[in-house]
């Protein structure tokens, strides 16, 4: 029953770093040339997440007197040693668990799911939604009633067979290698930025819920997905998620796992061996159509300093991910713009953080927003609360810097559209604060640099160049050489721009930006007092901007006044940056 081919039990009992991604290796390679062979879904799960178990769950942090510096310090110095001291304490992998667990899985779905009955199979041969119902009844039903849903590492069938646990996205994965051992090549497995789903059909043109989203224990299995649920719906990302091949599904795997051992401390071996296959499914072209994964790569590739000849830059992968999103998802995905925005944080670059932040409001602008989205709710208002104010506190010099403002500007202008015509309110009186703190900080030459975008534009003032000693050719402007890294300026691949001598940065900008562009109705209802150089009226912008506004709003019943937010320990989508006081 075993499909545990000889060339692959010759790695097992699996003892370092390398013989696991050999076996690996050899296991996709022997797919991609040998077609129609696929990547078996559900082998690759229990190894995995047997590692995964192995290097997290099954190890106890040490606890010492060292300081938190020193505990931060860990990870990078631990895997700057040699591969040799790894693999001394890489656990060993025994090949009649990876086999027993995987013979268990085949054996079950067979028994539990008759594919005989016309009506999980359609004419075409494929699979259909009640095929893919019936699947997930018996995941489920093979599930511990009552367990956090949200704990790290039940992602894997590895939990599912040991530890009878599985999160949404690992339900929905288990589900679609549950399809591949009934020989239906059709399932896929579908992705959005917190969601999982399943299609099937010609071209996966029927998609089915299979698992739960949020925390609620109600569940969706079998619900259609057609336009109705995902119009101007961030859980669907509008109806262009990520459709999955199998090597995908690989790609979404491995992206899937999670280092950490607990809140302090990471396992290296495991973030070493996610980084080696990442690099390894990008150079074999796996990941270019999946955004978020091109960012856990990015990521990756800053965090874990190696001797390897790098193919590409962090930048690059980024920008990479960005284009994915702007030729291939119709630009409806925000979380590659927040990663790139933490990116150039964590490396000074705030200007270009800022800029970036601001695209992913943009994109969430396209949306309505709803009570189910509540990790991109946290994303934005860690940016507004926390990661702007901070960007503008470090580097001071963006304070005066036009651009900057536009791009802060733009930013909760896109919030605001967010909420319109949503039954949900988004904005309450901690937006309203950090909003009026962080215009504030923008000197009046630059808010009156610009005029609204409604009525005629103004004159702008002019900026004297004894607060601005330099400017960049959009209007932006920097006190100090040293600077120049943040100006608005910076090129997109991070390259400082030429310097320029006194004469030409003493020159105005021939054609500067003068107006804001402002879309939402709360941000034109404060169009005057952002391009004014009076001192800003916080009272007025909380009245506004926490005021329920009707103007195109959906007449629905809404939970006004409800605006609770859980800031209790959670696993962030994207890392935020660890430089920002």
């Amino acid at each position: 029953m075993s499909e545990i081919r000889v060339e692959e039990r010759a790695f097992f009992p699996i003892t370092s770093l390398s013989s696991f991604i050999g076996l690996f290796k050899e296991h996709l390679q022997h797919a991609k040339l040998n077609p129609p062979h696929e990547p078996n879904l559900a082998l690759l799960s229990i190894l995995f997440g047997y590692l995964e178990h192995e290097l997290t769950v099954s190890r106890t942090a040490s606890v010492d007197s060292s300081t938190d510096s020193e505990k931060e310090g860990k990870s990078t110095t631990k895997i700057t040693d040699s591969i040799q001291s790894i693999d001394d304490e890489f656990p060993t992998l025994d090949l009649e668990i990876v086999e027993g667990l995987y013979n268990q899985f085949v054996l079950m779905i067979k028994a539990q799911v008759d594919k005989s009955l016309t009506e999980f199979t359609s004419r075409s041969g494929y699979a259909t939604r009640m095929l893919c119902k019936r699947v997930s009844d018996v995941i489920w039903n093979g599930l511990l009633r009552s367990y956090h849903k949200d704990k790290p590492h039940i992602q894997s069938l590895f939990s599912y067979l040991t530890g009878r646990q599985l999160d949404c996205f690992g339900l929905a994965f288990v589900v679609v290698a549950a399809c591949q051992v009934l020989a239906y090549k059709d399932a896929h497995l579908v992705l959005s930025g917190d969601h999982a789903w399943v299609a099937t059909g010609e071209d996966s043109k029927d998609m089915t819920e299979v698992t739960w989203h949020g925390k609620g224990l109600e569940d969706r299995r079998g619900f259609l997905i057609d336009k109705t649920t995902t119009e101007k719906n961030w859980i669907y990302h509008g109806g262009n998620a990520v459709k999955c091949d199998r090597w995908m599904e690989v790609v979404a795997l491995v992206t899937s796992l999670n280092a950490a051992i607990d809140m302090q401390t990471d396992s290296e071996e495991l973030q070493l061996i996610q980084h080696d296959i990442m690099c390894y499914l990008y150079e074999e072209g796996y990941i270019d159509k999946y955004p978020m994964a091109l960012g856990v790569y990015a990521e990756l590739k800053e965090t874990i300093p190696t001797n390897k000849q790098d193919s590409a830059t962090v930048d690059e992968i980024h920008n990479k991910a960005i284009t994915a999103v702007e030729t291939i998802y119709d630009g409806l995905h925000f979380l590659p713009y927040v990663s790139k925005g933490h990116s150039c944080a964590r490396r000074n670059r705030y200007d270009e953080a800022i800029r970036n932040w601001s695209k992913a409001a943009q994109v969430l602008s396209r949306y309505n927003y709803g009570k189910e989205d509540e990790e991109s709710y946290k994303e934005m208002i860690d940016i507004a609360n926390d990661l702007i104010p901070s960007a503008l506190k470090t580097v001071p010099q963006l304070c005066e810097d036009t651009q900057c403002y536009y791009n802060v500007i733009q930013f909760y202008d896109g919030i605001c559209l967010w909420e319109e015509g949503s039954v949900t309110p988004v904005l309450h009186s901690w937006w309203a604060r950090h909003f009026t703190n962080t215009i504030s900080k923008f000197t009046p030459e630059v808010r009156q640099f610009y005029s609204d975008g409604n009525s005629s534009p103004s004159k702008p003032v002019a900026i004297e160049t004894t607060r601005m000693n330099r400017r960049s050719s959009k209007g932006a402007s920097l006190s100090s050489p040293s600077r120049l890294a943040y100006s608005s300026s910076t090129s997109e691949d991070g390259q400082d721009p030429k310097t320029l001598d006194n004469t030409e940065l003493t020159e105005a900008p021939a054609k500067p930006v003068t107006k804001l562009n402002i879309r939402s109705e709360k941000m034109r209802a404060l169009s005057e007092m952002l391009i004014s150089g009076k001192k800003v009226n916080s009272q007025a912008i909380g009245l506004l901007l926490t005021a329920q506004s009707q103007v195109h709003f959906v007449k629905r019943k809404s939970n006004a006044g409800d605006y609770s937010v859980d800031y209790g320990d959670r696993s962030k989508i994207v890392r935020k940056s660890k430089d920002l006081d």
